[in-house]
């Protein structure tokens, strides 16, 4: 029957939307424990301040995209309340590192990037109702369509996903990165889940194909990264 076959659809494991979400939501514990792993084993020299900078912005968007899905995830939002405060541990370590060895200007610099940072998302976040609505509103065919959006750019659906090609994007720029620079737990924990958020971002209400298409990139940039370390050091 119908119903029979809608039942076996939604329970087979590679369309179960609560499985890739538990993996991809192991896949981003491991991220924050390695982050807490590099903490405790690693050198500050070895952090990667852009790296570490859009983690932060990252799981912060994502501890709110995981609340709000449709299956919400409380696990992986819990992963990336973890990673907030891991990643976070990480700036203050290279912060500090870099001020005991004399640079104060690239410390002052990234403290006005990140200051400028938190002031546009602060200012994002108390305008975009009322711009959205604006915008809806003004009934201007398709720009109107897409505001009102269930993953449009006023939510978080659209602006987590945004957050990860800024990941993916500080992998690609740092493609020739020493492999002795290269965390080996880190670049790991990312390439897992890219391979799993590629899946369970087709399976999510509202599905979101921005994040299907950011994690397929995400992937191929950490796996690229991840296969430079391990042929430096194991081969």
């Amino acid at each position: 029957s119908e119903s029979a076959t809608t039942k076996t659809t939604t329970t087979t494991w590679w369309n179960s939307a609560e499985l890739w979400g538990r993996l991809g939501a192991l896949a981003g514990w491991g991220m924050s424990g390695a982050a807490i792993y590099d903490a405790l084993e690693s050198s500050p020299e070895l952090i990667s301040l852009n790296m570490t900078g859009v983690l932060l912005v990252y799981s912060s968007l994502f501890a709110r995209w995981a609340f709000v899905v449709k299956p919400q995830n409380l696990l992986l939002a819990g992963c990336h309340v973890t990673n907030v405060a891991a990643q976070g541990n990480q700036l203050r370590r290279a912060v500090e590192y870099k001020k005991e060895n004399g640079k104060d200007e690239e410390v002052n610099d990234i403290l006005v990037k990140a200051g400028a940072t938190a002031a546009a998302g602060t200012a994002c976040l108390l305008a975009g109702p009322m711009v959205q609505s604006a915008v809806v509103g003004a009934n201007l065919g398709v720009v109107s369509t897409v505001a009102a959006a269930e993953a449009g750019p006023f939510t978080v659906h659209f602006w987590a996903p945004m957050s990860k090609w800024m990941i993916s994007g500080a992998s690609f720029m740092d493609l020739n990165r020493p492999t002795e620079k290269i965390s080996l737990a880190q670049y790991t924990a990312l390439t897992f889940t890219g391979f799993f958020f590629s899946r369970y971002a087709l399976l999510v209400a509202p599905i979101n194909y921005t994040l299907c298409s950011v994690n397929v990139a995400l992937f191929g940039s950490s796996a690229w990264h991840l296969g430079r370390k391990i042929k430096a050091d194991y081969m």
